[in-house]
C-alpha cells in the first residue's frame, strides 16, 4: 500500500503534491483550500540500464554476416576447371622406383641354393609320411631272431674285450645256425607271428590312406616322384620316397600296343624266354601287323581312354591334367 501510494503522488502536480505532504491549515492561510479530482494511475517497473551504463551511449550490436563465396560452382567455370587440374597434376605425380639391386654371382648362387631348399621343403612336406608297411616287412626269420635279440645285449655287457661288430658277426652266426636247426613246429610258429604282424601293418597303412583325400594322395604322389627323380639326379641312387599305395585311385588306360603285348604274353609263346628278348620280338610282330589287325587293339585303347575320364571326373572332382590343360588352351 505504501508503494502505491507514492506511486500515485509522483503522478501529480506539484503544487497539489505539496499540499498533500505538507498539510495547511484553512486557519493559517486563510485561504479557500482546493481539492483536485484525479484518477489515479498505475505504473509499473521496467528494467532500467545498468550503472555502468548510465550516462553513455548505447553501443551498436554487431551480428555475424555468413558470406557467400565469389567462387561460382558450375563444373563449367574456369575457377572449378583450374582447381580440377591441379587435382589431377597432383595426382599423376608418382613416387620414383627405387633402382634395381644388381647381385653378384655369389649372391645370385646363395638366392638360388635358398629358393631351392624352399621348394623341397614344400615337396616334402606335401609327399606326407605314411607308416612303413611291406610284404618283407616281417618274415619268420625276422620273428625268430627278434626273440634273440637280448642276448647281443647280454653279450656285450659279459665281455669288454670285442667291439661292437665282432659281437654282432658272432650273435648273427649263433642265431643262424639256430634256425636251421629248427623244427617244423616252430617255423610254423614263427611263420604265423610273422603273417600277423604283417597283417596288422596293412591294416595300418589302409587306415592312414584312407584318412586323406584321394586329392591329396595323388598330390603326394607327384611330390614323391619329384624327390625320386631329384634324389637320383644328384645321388644317383633310389631314396625312401615310394609311391603311396591306394586303391582308390583311378587305373591308367592301356594303349593298344600295351593290350597287345598282355595279349601275347598271355598266350604262353615266350616261355623261357627273358624279358629282354621277348619284349623285342612282341614289338617286330606289333610293327608287322597290318592296320585292319591293329584296328581292334585301338578300339580296346578308346574304350580304357573313356572309362578313364569318367572315373577320374568322378573320383577326383575334376578332368585329368591333360585333358583339363587341352580345354584351358581351347579356351584361351
Amino acid at each position: 500500500m505504501i508503494g502505491r501510494r507514492v506511486g500515485v503522488l509522483f503522478q501529480l502536480p506539484l503544487q497539489s503534491r505539496l499540499l498533500r505532504t505538507n498539510p495547511i491549515s484553512a486557519q493559517q492561510h486563510q485561504l479557500p483550500i482546493r481539492t483536485l479530482a484525479c484518477q489515479p494511475r498505475r505504473g509499473y517497473a521496467t528494467p532500467g540500464r545498468p550503472r555502468k551504463a548510465v550516462g553513455e551511449p548505447s553501443r551498436p550490436v554487431k551480428r555475424a554476416v555468413k558470406r557467400t563465396s565469389s567462387a561460382a560452382s558450375s563444373a563449367d567455370s574456369p575457377a572449378k576447371q583450374k582447381t580440377d587440374a591441379r587435382k589431377k597434376t597432383a595426382a599423376k605425380k608418382k613416387p620414383a622406383k627405387a633402382p634395381k639391386k644388381v647381385l653378384t654371382e655369389e649372391q645370385k648362387a646363395v638366392k638360388a641354393a635358398r629358393a631351392d631348399k624352399l621348394k623341397m621343403t614344400e615337396l616334402r612336406k606335401a609327399a606326407l609320411a605314411p607308416p612303413p608297411v611291406g610284404s618283407g616287412a616281417s618274415s619268420a626269420y625276422i620273428e625268430f631272431t627278434k626273440e634273440r635279440a637280448h642276448r647281443l645285449k647280454e653279450r656285450a655287457a659279459a665281455d669288454y674285450s670285442k667291439n661292437h661288430k665282432q659281437l654282432l658277426a658272432e650273435h648273427a652266426r649263433e642265431v643262424a645256425g639256430e634256425w636251421k636247426n629248427a623244427t617244423p613246429a616252430e617255423v610254423e610258429h614263427y611263420n604265423h607271428l610273422a603273417h600277423t604282424h604283417r597283417e596288422a601293418k596293412q591294416a595300418e597303412y589302409k587306415r592312414w590312406v584312407e584318412s586323406h583325400s584321394v586329392e591329396e594322395i595323388r598330390i603326394a604322389n607327384l611330390a614323391r616322384a619329384t624327390l625320386r627323380r631329384k634324389a637320383q639326379l644328384e645321388k644317383g641312387q633310389r631314396t625312401k620316397w615310394p609311391a603311396i599305395q591306394d586303391e582308390r585311385h583311378v587305373k591308367r588306360p592301356m594303349t593298344a600296343y600295351f593290350h597287345f603285348l598282355t595279349n601275347r604274353q598271355a598266350s604262353g609263346d615266350f616261355r623261357n624266354i627273358a624279358i629282354i628278348e621277348r619284349t623285342k620280338l612282341i614289338a617286330q610282330e606289333w610293327k608287322a601287323l597290318s592296320e585292319e589287325e591293329k584296328a581292334k587293339y585301338k578300339a580296346l585303347q578308346e574304350t580304357e581312354m573313356k572309362r578313364y575320364y569318367d572315373e577320374y571326373q568322378t573320383v577326383y572332382g575334376h578332368p585329368p591334367p591333360q585333358q583339363q590343360n587341352a580345354a584351358t588352351a581351347a579356351a584361351a
